[in-house]
Parts: structure tokens; sequence; C-alpha cells
């Protein structure tokens, strides 16, 4: 098993529950930097860049199933910026020519189950809605998207396209400006003002990453039946719900710095889920638990400092 990515948020947790299950689990990141519990679970890290057609030969090696989880700038980091749409694949097309010659190796792709879809205007969405990204971020993970597709129509390489809500989970701090669930933590921990944009009206679809490596795990990379499959929560949230959740479930008032509407991020989006229920028993954890876990941890755990960054 080869986790690309293997130090972000979602390729860290993925990499341990493979390797709680059995797994022999080798992680490729640009950082040397696994969570503790990475580390103890014996997962082995090599560093470079998944781009690197020498790099993706070594770890290629013995692995008989590639989980692409490399991260790249979220959203509102990419406004204007359509060149930057090769951030986040860099490596698949590497990966892909190296997948070619080795023939049975499935992949899984973790893509955006918001970002892709834009503002589709009916809500839940489900596989089947055409995708009408209005970030770089989306485009970039629609594009990567069809080149999975054209490869494994072409190649016969197994395939498998999560589209993952808005994963959270613990050491996900939103620092980087993605994640409000761990923002609005990391500010309930430290007393640190944090931004809410449009008035907190957004709608998301939020999903534990723990369920998150679940549904990777679940979900082998096949070449028949569906190809693309939504991972989420299936229900909305506003931020403002968040927001006032939160502060109920730490006690702690927070600072709100209320800024405007960014033009890349999506007004709403709720996932349908019925396919992932066909393919799989699918109880992902309720959000309030989910979020009273997290702030248990860090007000009980040392002091709060983050250990995962997005590779």
């Amino acid at each position: 098993m080869l986790v690309l990515g293997g130090t972000g948020f979602i390729g860290s947790e993925v990499s341990v529950g493979f390797r709680q299950a059995g797994w022999a689990v080798r992680a490729l990141a640009r950082r040397p930097l696994l969570s503790p519990s990475s580390a103890a679970a014996g997962v082995e890290l090599v560093l470079g860049p998944a781009e690197d057609a020498n790099v993706l030969h070594r770890v290629l090696e013995d692995v008989d199933w590639v989980v692409h989880a490399v991260g790249c700038a979220p959203p509102g980091a990419l406004t204007d910026d359509f060149d930057s749409t090769t951030v986040s694949v860099l490596g698949l097309d590497a990966l892909l020519e190296a997948l070619r010659d080795r023939p049975g190796v499935g992949l899984t792709f973790v893509s955006s189950g918001g970002a892709v879809y834009g503002d589709v205007g009916h809500l839940p969405v489900d596989e089947e809605t055409r995708c009408r990204p209005i970030s770089a971020y989306g485009l970039t993970k629609l594009m990567a998207e069809d080149s999975i597709a054209a490869y494994s129509a072409r190649y016969g390489i197994p395939a498998r396209i999560l589209r993952v809500s808005n994963a959270y989970g613990p050491r996900q701090d939103g620092a980087n400006g993605q994640g409000v669930i761990g923002a609005l933590l990391r500010a309930a921990a430290t007393g640190r003002s944090v931004p809410v944009f449009d008035a907190g009206r957004a709608v998301r679809d939020f999903v534990h990453v723990e369920d998150v490596a679940r549904a990777v795990m679940a979900l082998r990379p096949s070449r028949s039946g569906p190809q693309v499959v939504n991972v989420g929560g299936g229900v909305g949230h506003s931020v403002v719900q968040i927001l006032e959740m939160v502060e109920r479930l730490t006690a702690v008032r927070l600072t709100i710095e209320w800024l405007p509407r960014r033009p890349s991020d999506v007004r709403a989006i709720v996932l349908n889920v019925s396919r992932l229920h066909t393919m799989m028993a699918w109880r992902p954890l309720d959000l309030e638990t989910g979020i009273a876990r997290i702030w248990h941890e860090l007000s009980t755990g040392p002091a709060y400092s983050p250990d995962v960054i997005s590779a």
C-alpha cells in the first residue's frame, strides 16, 4: 500500500488505518512530518516529490494499491489564478504513466466533494450532477478526475474517485485556510480571532476524517461498478450553526472577524451518499459528537500544538 501525501491531514489518517488493519504501508511526502500515531503504527516514510518518475519507480515496488491524497492550496488561496490548477495534480501524470506498466495496481484518488460541483442549484448533489467548479482548486480536482478516467478506460487501470466533503478531525487546525471546524476549535483553544466569510451563511457537508479513511479502505479500486463515489455526512450545516455548536460545546465565546464572501466559495453543498450506502456499511460519526471528541482531546491533552501539516 502506497499513500501519496501521506503526511497530510487525510493521508496520515489513511496510512494509520491501513497499517492498523495489517497492511504494509509506505507513505510518500515532501516533508518529514508524520503524526506520532502514524510513526507508532509503523508507516514507512519516503521523502521526495510525487512528480519524480524515479522516486515513483522506487516507492511503487511491491505495491498493489495507491492512494493519491496529495494536498494543494484551498479554494480561497487560488481565487483568481487558474494557471495554478496544476498544483495539486503534481505527480498524477507521472503516476498514471507509471501505473501503465504495472497491470492490476489500483488507484484511489481523493477528490473534492464540494469544489468540483460548484453551485449546482439543487441539493443534495449526486455523482451524476454536472460539475461546474468556480475555483481553481475545484477545476484542478476535476481535471485530475478526467485524467484518471481516461487512463483507466484506455489502459485498464483499476480506479476509484472519492469526492470527499468537508473533512474534519484531530490535528486539523485550520491555520492554512482549510477546515472551518479546525479553525473554530483552534480559536477556542488559543483565544485568537477567527475569520468567518459571508456572515457564516455558507452551507457545508461535514465528515470525520476517520470515516473518510474507512471509506478509502472499504472501496477498493475496480474496473467495474461506480468509479466516482460521494463520501460525506449527507447533512448540511451552515457555518453559523457550526460556530454556535462550537461555542456551546467549548463554553467559549469566540472572537469573530466577519469578512465578505470570496468569489471562490461555493454557497451551499450537501452530498447525496446513496451510492456509498450501497457499497459499504456507511454510518458516519454524528457531527456534534465528533466536535465534542476533538475538543475533549484538545482541552485534556498537552498544550495545543497541531502536529500534521498538509502535504
